[in-house]
C-alpha cells in the first residue's frame, strides 16, 4: 500500500524533479529569448552529418538565387514570382533613415516645381517632433475641422446677448488671462467654446458671464499644465455665482457641444505662416496682437481661424514693410492677397475704434504695449501713419 500523498510530499517531489532536470527546463526564459535559447541547444544536439547536409543545401539555394534568371517571355506568372522572391540583405534601420534624409533629389509636388516654391519642411526631416512627413496632412485635416465646426455669421440675432456684450465680456476674460498667466491658446479656445455654445443655445444676459467663466475653465483644463480651480473663477467673478453653478454649467456645455472641443484655433495656423514667411519677433508679436483684436469683432466670428491668422500675418507684414504676400505663403496657407484684403480691412477698422473711443480697457492697454515695443513710436503716430486705409 503506497503512502498517502500530502502537500509536503508533493512539494518534496517537485524539488527533487527540479534538481534532476536540466537548467533549461527549470528556468523560465523571457519570451524574447526563448527561441534563441532553444535554437542554441537544438543546434548543439544536432548530429554533425545532418548539420553538414543542411549547410550544403543552404549554399546550393543561395547559388541558385544569385544566378541570373532565365528569360521570362514564355513563362507563367507564378514562375516569375518565384524567381523574384529573393532574400533581402539586412541593413541598419538608422543608417537607412539617415541616408534618406540626406537625399536632395526627392520628388516634390508638380505645383511646387512649376512655381519654384521651396520645401519649408525639408530642414526638419531629422526632428521627429516636427512631423515633417505628415505636417501637410495635419493642416489639411485642421482646415476640414474648421469647416465642419464653423460659426454662423451674426448668430446672436434675436438673443438678449448682443455683439457689444460679447466684446466686453471677452475683454474681461483677457484680464483674467493676464491675472492667471494663462497661455494665448487658452484664450482662443475659450472664445471658440463660447461661440460654439451660444450659436445654438441662447442664454439670458445675466448668465453670459457664467458661460464665459465656465468656458475658460474648460479651456484651461485642455491647454494649461496647472489650470485654475473652480474657486479661482468664482473669486474673479466677484462671487456672482457659486462653485455648484460653475460645475452645472460645465456639464451643460459639454453635453450641448457633445464633448467636441477640438475646433482649431488661429494660433496653429499663425505658427505655420510665420515659419513659411520667416517672420521675426516683431512680426510675430504684431500678428498675435491683431488676432486677439479680431476675436473681439463680432463681424468676424464666422471667419475661419486659418483665414484670420493669415490676414493678421499679412497685415503685420504690410505694416512693418516686410514685403508683399509671396507665392510660398499663398501656397502653404491657401489664401491669396485678394482673399485676405476684406479681413485685413475689418481688422484695421477694429483697431481704429480701439485707438479713438474704446471702452475695452484690456485690449487698449495691450495696444499701447505693442505699439511702444514694436513700432517704437507714440500711439497717435502708430494709428495715423501706419494704419492708413489706402495701404490695404
Amino acid at each position: 500500500m503506497s503512502p498517502p500523498v500530502t502537500r509536503a510530499s508533493s512539494r518534496l517531489a517537485v524539488v527533487q524533479r527540479r534538481a534532476v532536470a536540466p537548467y533549461l527546463l527549470r528556468s523560465r526564459a523571457p519570451l524574447g529569448n526563448a527561441s534563441n535559447v532553444l535554437g542554441v541547444h537544438r543546434a548543439a544536439d544536432e548530429p554533425k552529418r545532418q548539420k553538414a547536409a543542411r549547410v550544403k543545401k543552404d549554399n546550393a539555394k543561395t547559388k541558385r538565387a544569385t544566378a541570373k534568371p532565365p528569360s521570362t517571355e514564355n513563362r507563367n506568372i507564378s514562375e516569375v514570382c518565384d524567381t523574384v522572391k529573393q532574400p533581402v540583405a539586412h541593413t541598419d534601420v538608422c543608417q537607412d533613415s539617415e541616408h534618406l534624409q540626406k537625399r536632395s533629389d526627392a520628388p516634390q509636388a508638380c505645383s511646387c516645381l512649376l512655381l519654384n516654391i521651396p520645401d519649408v519642411d525639408s530642414a526638419d526631416a531629422g526632428d521627429a517632433q516636427m512631423c515633417s512627413e505628415y505636417v501637410r496632412n495635419i493642416y489639411a485635416y485642421l482646415q476640414q475641422l474648421e469647416v465642419a465646426m464653423a460659426i454662423r455669421q451674426r448668430y446672436l440675432e434675436g438673443q438678449e446677448v448682443s455683439g457689444d456684450m460679447r466684446a466686453v465680456t471677452i475683454d474681461w476674460l483677457m484680464q483674467v488671462q493676464r491675472e492667471f498667466k494663462l497661455q494665448q491658446e487658452t484664450l482662443f479656445m475659450t472664445v471658440s467654446i463660447i461661440d460654439s455654445f451660444l450659436q445654438n443655445n441662447p442664454v439670458p444676459k445675466k448668465y453670459l458671464q457664467l458661460v464665459c467663466v465656465t468656458a475658460m475653465l474648460l479651456a484651461s483644463k485642455y491647454e494649461e499644465m496647472y489650470p485654475p480651480t473652480v474657486g479661482d473663477f468664482v473669486f474673479v467673478s466677484d462671487d456672482a455665482y457659486s462653485c455648484g453653478d460653475v460645475r452645472r454649467m460645465e456639464r451643460i456645455i459639454l453635453k450641448r457641444l457633445d464633448y467636441s472641443l477640438g475646433r482649431p484655433i488661429p494660433t496653429l495656423f499663425l505658427q505655420r505662416a510665420c515659419k513659411v514667411g520667416q517672420a521675426g519677433p516683431r512680426e510675430r508679436e504684431l500678428a498675435s496682437f491683431l488676432m486677439e483684436l479680431a476675436v473681439l469683432d463680432y463681424d468676424l466670428v464666422h471667419v475661419p481661424p486659418s483665414l484670420a491668422a493669415a490676414a493678421a500675418f499679412a497685415a503685420s507684414r504690410r505694416i512693418l514693410g516686410s514685403g508683399p504676400w509671396s507665392a510660398s505663403l499663398q501656397h502653404y496657407t491657401g489664401y491669396s492677397e485678394e482673399t485676405l484684403a476684406p479681413v485685413m480691412q475689418a481688422i484695421v477698422r477694429t483697431l481704429e475704434n480701439v485707438t479713438e473711443q474704446c471702452k475695452l480697457q484690456e485690449i487698449k492697454s495691450r495696444y499701447v504695449k505693442v505699439s511702444s515695443s514694436i513700432c517704437e513710436i507714440d500711439v497717435d503716430g502708430f494709428s495715423s501713419d501706419l494704419w492708413c486705409k489706402d495701404r490695404f
